[in-house]
């Protein structure tokens, strides 16, 4: 059954984003931006007015839950409007195209032979709002850590790190549980490549004791939206 999905976000760029990453991952056939529009709404006891654009998805009941999780882990809102909708006529061309481009879903490497720790520096980190949502009881350890050699841009949407010489930026060496690796690796890269990041191993220094660490880190890929530089490369301690 084909299903219709709607979400706003507060940009151009971001809504960009959410339709280009949810189609190239194949969890959906069709993404279909309009904007701006006037979004009123009571947020924290206080009426909002907020000038908002918004993205509808064509997918399959099917793949729903993939994208829903996929929105909840790419959107910067605290609360983003997720509505499903079940389409209940539907030619039966289109209905067969939709169902066709989204069961081509990419095959996620096999990453046993290359088992590093991850290296987060934004909302995955410990204590950020997509930690507990994902990573719960999939990490081993945890440990501060520090990339040399990048700077870290504040979105649009998330947050970007970039090589650069000279800069820093601090995150956390994610270690995850012997049983859960293969599992949190296919999850972590069906998160982040859609929107925007690609994955590369690259040497972080322990903060604890100064130890040279081989992790995956996602960077900015080239053509991500990127924000101002955080200057102190700390996501948590951005203004």
């Amino acid at each position: 059954m084909i299903v219709t999905v709607r979400t706003t976000t507060d940009a151009r760029a971001k809504a960009d984003a959410l339709a280009h990453g949810a189609v190239e991952a194949r969890l959906v056939a069709c993404a279909q931006i309009s904007g701006p529009v006037t979004s009123v709404y009571h947020w924290r006891g206080a009426i909002e007015t907020t000038e908002e654009w918004e993205v509808v998805f064509k997918t399959t009941e099917a793949r729903y839950p993939a994208l829903e999780a996929y929105l909840l882990a790419a959107h910067d809102y605290e609360t983003p409007e997720i509505l499903a909708t079940r389409v209940t006529r539907a030619s039966e061309g289109y209905a067969r195209w939709v169902e066709r481009e989204t069961s081509a879903a990419p095959v996620v490497e096999n990453a046993a032979s290359e088992r590093r720790p991850f290296f987060v520096y934004g909302t995955l980190r410990p204590g950020a709002y997509n930690h507990d949502r994902f990573l719960a009881g999939r990490i081993g350890a945890e440990a501060d850590a520090v990339l040399h050699g990048a700077v870290l841009h504040d979105g649009p949407g998330y947050p970007y790190v970039v090589p650069a010489e000279g800069g820093r930026v601090v995150g956390t060496l994610l270690t995850p549980a012997d049983d859960s690796y293969g599992e949190l690796f296919g999850l972590l890269d069906r998160l982040e490549l859609p929107v925007g990041y690609e994955r590369v191993a690259m040497d972080v220094v322990r903060s604890g004791d100064g130890a040279r660490v081989s992790a995956w880190v996602f960077l900015a890929a080239p053509d991500a939206p990127l924000g101002p530089v955080i200057e102190s490369g700390d996501w948590f301690g951005r203004p």
